[in-house]
């Protein structure tokens, strides 16, 4: 490796290790902050703490890797500036795309390293979180505060059963519009419950205007349904269980979530939209620091010599925007109105368009 190359990522790397601390650190002291109640009342241990903000580490990680990125690149380059050095790169005839490949590779290499880690550290070390946050810092559980109502709950149960409500109220403990639909090993329908609504008493489900129907090997149905104005059935999802499905699904790796779509196929539209654009977007987060990056670089040129503050904080800005156009055609591709893989991606390609233009733009 050139000396040019080792100093320039040398440059870049700096800043991003204080970027990345500085982030984990605000996080933790503000989660610290918002939890100290709870942290004081049940006198949880500063081992259990540790290991609590250790297991939200890949998390926060893999979330400011990009304007972490983004910073670290306009300051790197104000720097330069700065002193001059990019003046002395282009009369010895080293152009701005030359001399910052070896940071790109550095910047696909750390892409790559976001990648895995939200594959195999995020979704274990959100379980282990909430496994801690349950039993060490919520043991004595403010019963007035409100659980929101989730619309269209769709989970692939135990025993096989897909269970869909068209309302789940943790408050109340309470479904309403359901449909279950139970297979055997094999894949094979068994069984289909239809039920206007079901309430969580004495550790039972008790169903309301319930209608079952019983399928045999080939799909067909079994007799007449049964029809019951009041039923206790077997169902072995709590309450519990049915929230922490729902909470899940959104830290699954790429491969847990791929097949638990699979799953669900043929099933409600809107769910498997909402959970085919986070699908997609798995694979497109990646590239999201290397198109920040690529917006920040003509700022960065064309910030006037020592306006390195100046740089930051436009590219600042640009980063919050483009943050706020992908979660905003998520939303678009969860709610139907784009087709998962475009709502996942269409940002992505929108700013790196954007960002080659800019470049071309600027002084080279």
């Amino acid at each position: 490796m050139k000396i040019l190359d080792r100093y320039l990522i040398k440059k870049f790397l700096m800043p991003l290790a204080y970027c990345l601390f500085l982030f984990t650190f605000l996080y933790i002291i503000m989660d610290i902050f918002g939890h100290l109640d709870e942290i004081l009342r049940n006198k949880v241990p500063i081992s259990i703490l540790f290991q609590y903000y250790s297991s939200f580490t890949p998390l926060i990680f893999v979330q400011t890797v990009p304007i972490a990125s983004l910073l670290s690149i306009v300051y790197m380059l104000s720097n330069l500036n700065k002193n001059n050095e990019l003046t002395a790169a282009k009369a010895c005839g080293i152009s701005i795309s030359q001399l910052l490949l070896p940071v790109f590779a550095v910047a696909i290499m750390l892409s790559l390293i976001s990648f895995l880690v939200n594959e195999n550290a995020v979704p274990n070390g959100i379980i282990t979180a909430k496994r801690i946050k349950t039993e060490y810092m919520e043991k004595t559980y403010d019963t007035h505060k409100k659980l929101k109502i989730i619309k269209n709950l769709t989970v692939y149960g135990k025993k096989n059963q897909l269970i869909y409500a068209q309302e789940f109220d943790p408050e109340k403990n309470r479904l309403t519009g359901i449909i279950i639909i139970e297979h055997d090993n094999q894949r094979r329908l068994q069984r289909k419950i239809l039920a206007s609504e079901a309430i969580w008493e004495n550790r039972k489900w008790l169903f309301y205007d319930c209608i079952v129907y019983k399928f045999d090997v080939l799909g067909k149905t079994i007799g007449n349904p049964l029809v019951f104005k009041e039923k206790i059935l077997k169902f072995p999802e709590t309450p519990e269980d049915l929230l922490k499905y729902k909470l899940q699904t959104g830290y699954m790796s790429y491969k847990d979530l791929k097949n638990y779509i699979k799953r669900l196929s043929g099933q409600n539209p809107k769910v498997l939209n909402s959970l085919k654009t986070e699908l997609y977007f798995k694979s497109a987060l990646p590239f999201v620091s290397i198109i920040i990056m690529l917006i920040g670089i003509p700022f960065a040129l064309t910030t006037s010599r020592g306006g390195a503050m100046a740089g930051i904080g436009i590219s600042i800005t640009i980063g919050l925007f483009y943050y706020g156009s992908i979660y905003f055609v998520l939303a678009m591709g969860k709610g139907g109105l784009l087709p998962p893989i475009v709502a996942a991606h269409i940002s992505n390609m929108l700013f790196f368009i954007i960002a080659l233009i800019l470049i071309k733009r600027s002084p080279q």
